[in-house]
């Protein structure tokens, strides 16, 4: 993925579907089986690393811009 901006709205999707499986089978809507507690922990946490990643760029590219501009400015 290349934009920061969907790496961030992925991984938010992705770590809400975890938590929200789990929630389903805490209220017994899903059945409660070992396998599908791992998968949703798992895919939580690939979220919450994926959107963590997204922000990481965006910061510094935030950084990066404010940098030349203070450069920029310097000379002026």
């Amino acid at each position: 993925m290349r934009s920061p901006k969907r790496q961030i709205i992925v991984g938010l999707i992705m770590a809400v579907l975890g938590w929200a499986v789990i929630f389903a089978m805490n209220l017994e809507l899903l059945p409660q089986s070992i396998e599908l507690y791992m998968i949703s922990y798992i895919v939580s946490t690939a979220g919450f690393v994926l959107g963590m990643f997204g922000a990481g760029f965006v910061i510094n590219d935030n950084i990066r811009k404010h940098r030349q501009n203070r450069d920029d400015d310097d000379y002026y």
